[in-house]
């Protein structure tokens, strides 16, 4: 089996970039073929590289794959026209990123969503069928994010892990909340310079943490209370009762409908209990097992190869009001990464 997987950007230590990373190692782990399209190659395509994987923003250096796992519109479309008969299943990180409109194309035969907020951007927004779309659930890679310690009796340490968090944002009402507390506050991401490309050797130290989707699921898989917040609002701490709801939405943006206060900070903190964490970390680590959900895409791989093998296409034929509406909608994006590439002086102008 030959496996390409697709991703506007391998650059910097967020989002799909270091799904497409850990996803890409353990196929080739596994002894299957893979390579990667984007449009920039960047510090994790780089280390990609070195470990013997081609991530290349160049169509024409990729041999023809036996099956696509396709994230972004913007990368999906040249590799529907460049490999013809060749079946893809399409994924959706992000319910408001214009790359994840999905694109229509016979060649599509599965559509996926990692969370149910999701799969309704396709339903609501797109028109797609229910049945025609499954979710599969994001993973923590536990050989990395490893359960360091016990959850803490009372509540010392905490971080906010998010790039988004900034001095003049939302990250000023948690510094205000943990003051309160007595509970010391540091931050881990871009939006205040302290990203680290590493942050399973500095999780388990803490006894609290502030993020959101993977970030969240690293953070309780390494034995962390987490407070699911971030730029968008505050959703709660992440308890036994809610998991299930929690977990369904990805501890992603749906949950957090509360403006982030101190007051309403501190109101979660109070509900703290090391007991109730530990069985938070304990299902997560059950459920979220990288190793399992890897199987399961290999398994869908296989599947949808046989599928498309036997004559079967997607239900949504390729038109061109799709097309276009994908394209406009992230033409600021490709023309960048475009300038980016041909004019690699542009690219040290705007510090890349």
């Amino acid at each position: 089996m030959k496996v390409l997987i697709t991703n506007v950007e391998m650059d910097g230590y967020s989002g799909t970039t270091l799904y497409v990373k850990e996803l890409a190692l353990g196929i080739q782990n596994a002894g299957i073929e893979v390579e990667i399209f984007t449009l920039r190659v960047g510090s994790i395509g780089k280390e990609l590289q070195t470990s013997g994987i081609l991530v290349t923003t160049k169509l024409k250096e990729l041999s023809k794959p036996d099956i696509v796992h396709a994230h972004n519109n913007i990368t999906a479309w040249p590799v529907l026209f460049y490999f013809k008969n060749t079946p893809m299943v399409f994924w959706i990180h992000s319910r408001l990123s214009p790359l994840d409109i999905p694109p229509k194309h016979k060649d599509i035969i599965q559509y996926m969503a990692v969370d149910y907020n999701c799969k309704e951007r396709y339903t609501q927004q797109y028109g797609f069928k229910p049945g025609s779309v499954k979710v599969r659930y994001n993973w923590v890679n536990l050989n990395r994010f490893k359960q360091k310690k016990q959850p803490a009796e009372s509540l010392k340490r905490a971080l906010m892990f998010s790039n988004y968090a900034t001095e003049d944002g939302y990250l000023s009402a948690i510094r205000s909340a943990c003051a309160q507390m007595d509970i010391e506050l540091e931050v881990m991401g871009k939006g205040t310079g302290s990203a680290e490309n590493a942050p399973e050797h500095y999780l388990g130290s803490y006894d609290l943490v502030f993020a959101k989707a993977k970030a969240a699921m690293e953070a309780m898989a390494c034995g962390c209370a987490v407070i699911v917040c971030d730029f968008t609002g505050l959703a709660g701490l992440v308890t036994s009762k809610n998991y299930d709801n929690y977990r369904r939405l990805n501890f992603g943006m749906k949950l957090m409908d509360k403006p982030i206060t101190p007051q309403d900070i501190v109101d979660e903190i109070t509900l703290y209990n090391a007991e109730d964490a530990l069985d938070v970390t304990k299902r997560l680590r059950e459920e979220s097992n990288f190793d399992q959900i890897f199987t399961q895409l290999t398994d869908l791989y296989s599947e949808l190869i046989k599928r498309y093998a036997a004559g079967q296409r997607g239900e949504y034929s390729f038109n061109i009001r799709n097309y276009l509406v994908t394209r406009m909608a992230t033409f600021r994006i490709w023309i960048g990464l475009w300038t980016e590439q041909h004019f690699p002086a542009f690219r040290k102008l705007i510090g890349r």
